[in-house]
């Protein structure tokens, strides 16, 4: 299920340009709310291995990093890819590379169609097709960091 990309590098999240904007996660429910499913997001910025990866791998692509910091959770969801194929004006075989950023850490977590994924290393990564469910949250004590390259693969 992990595919993982050779050229990873080690993330740190020291820059000062990086404006992590706020999110809260979905759906809410009675367990999840907006104190528990708070995340940062930066979009259109990526490693450049990443991106990099994204201009070999993909015809059309959007970048993405998340922050999720001890103690949020992203609750049971699919994509749909709703603003990528209103921006992009594509449809078809739309894909979610979700790219760990640093080696797992105690206490993050994600799995994806009821299968755990934890132990992961930098640049190790899964592909996520619309519909497919998936959850993530962080019970650890460092923030967990992943990136998204959301777009069409190249045949």
């Amino acid at each position: 299920m992990l595919k993982n990309i050779s050229t990873a590098t080690n993330f740190v999240d020291e820059y000062p340009d990086y404006e992590w904007l706020p999110h809260l996660g979905s759906p809410q429910t009675v367990h999840y709310r907006d104190h528990n499913t708070v995340h940062f997001q930066i979009f259109d910025r990526a490693p450049d291995y990443v991106n990099k990866t994204a201009r070999e791998n993909f015809v059309v692509f959007s970048t993405s990093m998340i922050k999720q910091n001890p103690g949020m959770v992203f609750p049971l969801h699919s994509d749909t890819y709703y603003k990528f194929k209103q921006t992009h004006r594509v449809t078809g075989d739309i894909v979610r590379w979700c790219i760990f950023l640093q080696d797992w850490q105690p206490g993050h977590y994600f799995d994806m169609n009821q299968q755990p994924i934890v132990n992961w290393k930098k640049g190790d990564y899964v592909e996520l097709k619309e519909g497919d469910l998936h959850r993530g949250s962080n019970s650890g004590n460092v923030p967990k960091y992943t990136a998204q390259i959301t777009g069409v693969l190249k045949n």
